[in-house]
């Protein structure tokens, strides 16, 4: 699976509109969940890494960032991931920047055609986390799939 500009550009208009897109610290916080859901189900896949390189440089590129994305450093213990997860969450509430984060880790959880238990719960949890209203939450991962879904 890959996310073109133009793919990310759609995504980034459902949640911002025309105009607007994330801080280059609300960036920050976006790629660091990202990777948190990269790294939920312990499997390393060239992939999905080459897939998160993407989305993280087209989310620097977005809030004119000028840095490349982090190497990853998985979490062993799944209550740290988490307790990471929400207080790194707790920064974007309220931001149109939650749904971001929220959709392109769905992305990524979702880009090996297989999620895991543990990804489908950190997925929860960061629905939680972000404070996104559930059926919201439901509503743009409709449409974000209908974007990244290839046309037949």
């Amino acid at each position: 699976m890959n996310i073109d500009a133009a793919q990310y550009k759609q995504i980034a208009s459902t949640v911002y509109g025309q105009e607007g897109g994330p801080t280059p610290a609300e960036a920050e916080l976006v790629v660091a969940l990202c990777q948190l859901v990269v790294a939920a189900d312990d499997v390393e896949d060239a992939d999905e890494a080459a897939l998160f390189e993407s989305i993280a440089a087209q989310v620097y590129a977005h809030a004119k960032a000028a840095t490349t994305p982090p190497t990853f450093h998985p979490l062993d213990d799944p209550e740290q991931r988490r307790d990471l997860i929400k207080s790194t969450a707790a920064q974007l509430v309220g931001k149109p920047t939650a749904q971001l984060a929220y959709a392109l880790a769905y992305i990524l959880a979702i880009s090996d055609l297989d999620l895991a238990p543990e990804e489908g719960e950190l997925l929860d949890d960061l629905v939680d986390a972000l404070e996104l209203d559930p059926d919201k939450a439901d509503e743009l991962i409709v449409t974000v799939t209908e974007i990244i879904t290839p046309a037949e």
